[in-house]
């Protein structure tokens, strides 16, 4: 098969949110399964060319096309990265992007109406003109590139099957490359403010240059919805089939799409996430970053524990300074020297309020109010009130809580190797992967029963838990801070040594890859 895969980020490449080690990792795997994989991204300002292979800046001709009632010039570069082809779309409007989806430090002392942080002002414009870009690269494409499958990602690709479908109507050379091409949107996130929505029948109407009456179908409100619109031409997919279920069933946030699936009868599958065991193996300090190595699956937790002690030695001083490596990160509150037997529980993810921060951070102060031999490590960033809540529960128990604010990668696998328990409070949540990454280290997962979360199995390899408040979570927690207390956290060495052993089994992301998406692909082939 000739596999496209659309997005706007890519890990190493352009980086943002979860979706880039969703795109890089399952492109790698497909073309280790013998596919033939071609990835269609923007060429921003921000775009990392270290490791790309045999980078052409003059890939096929430029191409004109309308958007927005202007024309705009489009060319084409190219370079290969393990495996996986790669076309940059070029535009002035992309380069001078210096984040992927909002504006930097830099931009907003350019530019004080640009906040760092903010998304940016023509966001939809912009996946507009990436959507046309790609369409149009088939006007000069060769017939050994033309796709059987174009697999879209997230709602910043999901209106591409739309502008195919009525392409193949107007231009001949068009209707000829994507005769036989299929489509797959994959949802990545269906909760409200994940949409990339246009705001209004007018604003579709005129970004997309679309007919009225057939962009009217998407309305959910006043707002024009791509997962509704692309679900007339695509397949569409989420990350996690206990995702999908909650969809189709309207039980989770989705900011209206639900009833709309419902109505139009529409099927959303759902395939779980892999990871890339490889890129995390604790194993190798060369992949895992961390200071000592150890092997979980093997039932070896001494190098955890070295890790840990690392941690304290450097975290330790409440007036240490973060190591230079992590200047993007700013640290509040200490761990307090001394503290070896105390219970460590962490967590590493967005600081918003789907993650269910204002609950953990409660049930925090709850724990600690107790008494209760515990520290807490958070690490992540993203809405200042709750960013503030964290600051707070740092300075009203010193000691015994840090808060990371930022992101490093080799910080939150040392966090996450550090810990003794994981916890995950999202009020909902497609799949998560940071779950698989304390599973990796060592780290018991205590995670609310919702979406992608419930693939960890209760008592087997990890433990769930319902209702997502404070109380809950808190009892939960506590029991589990007892046990490794009083019996020893050895206790629980078995338990994650299995599970280390299953995620490896179960979910690497070529397994996912060979026995998920590709037969799906085929599937949606036929005969063809």
């Amino acid at each position: 098969m000739n596999i496209w895969t659309v997005a706007r980020e890519y890990a190493g490449i352009a980086e943002a949110g979860g979706v880039k080690n969703v795109t890089r990792s399952l492109s790698e795997s497909l073309v280790r399964s013998g596919e033939k994989v071609t990835l269609f991204i923007p060429l921003y300002g921000c775009t990392d060319l270290s490791a790309v292979e045999d980078f052409c800046c003059c890939w096929h001709r430029p191409v004109k096309i309308q958007v927005c009632g202007r024309e705009m010039t489009i060319s084409f570069s190219h370079g290969r990265r393990n495996g996986v082809e790669i076309v940059f779309i070029g535009n002035r409007a992309f380069s001078e992007k210096q984040a992927v989806y909002t504006y930097t430090e830099e931009e907003e002392a350019e530019n004080p109406a640009h906040r760092k942080g903010q998304g940016h002002e023509d966001a939809q414009f912009l996946n507009t003109l990436f959507q046309k870009a790609v369409v149009a690269y088939g006007e000069t494409c060769a017939k050994e590139e033309n796709p059987a499958i174009i697999h879209c990602h997230d709602a910043t690709a999901a209106m591409l099957a739309v502008f195919v479908h009525f392409a193949r109507k107007e231009n001949k050379t068009l209707a000829s490359v994507y005769r036989h091409t299929r489509f797959v949107v994959t949802i990545h996130n269906a909760g409200a403010g994940y949409h990339h929505e246009y705001s209004s029948l007018d604003s579709a109407v005129y970004f997309t240059g679309l007919d009225r009456d057939f962009l009217a179908q998407g309305l959910n409100g006043a707002c024009v919805e791509p997962f509704v619109l692309a679900s007339r031409f695509a397949c569409l997919t989420t990350v996690s089939p206990q995702y999908a279920e909650e969809i189709m069933a309207g039980s989770t946030d989705t900011g209206g799409l639900s009833p709309l699936f419902a109505r139009d009868r529409v099927k959303v599958t759902g395939i779980t996430n892999g990871v890339d065991c490889g890129r995390y193996n604790p194993a190798d300090t060369s992949v895992s970053l961390l200071p000592a190595a150890f092997d979980i699956a093997a039932g070896d937790f001494d190098g955890k524990y070295a890790c840990r002690s690392h941690f304290l030695t450097v975290f330790a001083d409440r007036n240490a300074t973060l190591p230079a490596r992590n200047a993007s990160v700013r640290r509040y509150g200490f761990l307090a020297a001394g503290a070896e037997e105390a219970v460590y529980i962490a967590y590493h993810g967005r600081v918003v309020r789907q993650k269910g921060i204002s609950i953990l951070a409660a049930a925090a102060r709850r724990i600690l109010e107790n008494g209760m031999n515990a520290r807490f490590i958070f690490l992540g960033q993203g809405e200042r009130e709750l960013e503030g809540e964290l600051e707070q529960l740092s300075q009203a128990f010193p000691g015994s809580v840090v808060y990371f604010k930022g992101y490093d990668r080799a910080l939150s696998r040392l966090c996450m190797a550090a810990a003794d328990i994981a916890v995950f409070p999202s009020n909902f949540e497609p799949c998560g992967t940071e779950d698989f990454i304390a599973q990796l280290y060592g780290s018991l997962c205590l995670a609310h029963a919702t979406g992608g979360l419930r693939k960890i199995i209760d008592g087997e390899t990890g433990f769930l838990y319902e209702p997502n408040d404070t109380e809950t979570l808190a009892g939960f927690l506590s029991s589990l801070i007892r046990i490794a207390g009083q019996a020893g956290k050895e206790i629980f060495h078995p338990m994650l040594a299995y599970t280390a052993r299953y995620i490896t089994a179960n979910y690497s992301w070529d397994k996912v890859a060979s026995e998920k998406y590709r037969p799906l692909f085929r599937s949606l082939l036929g005969d063809y």
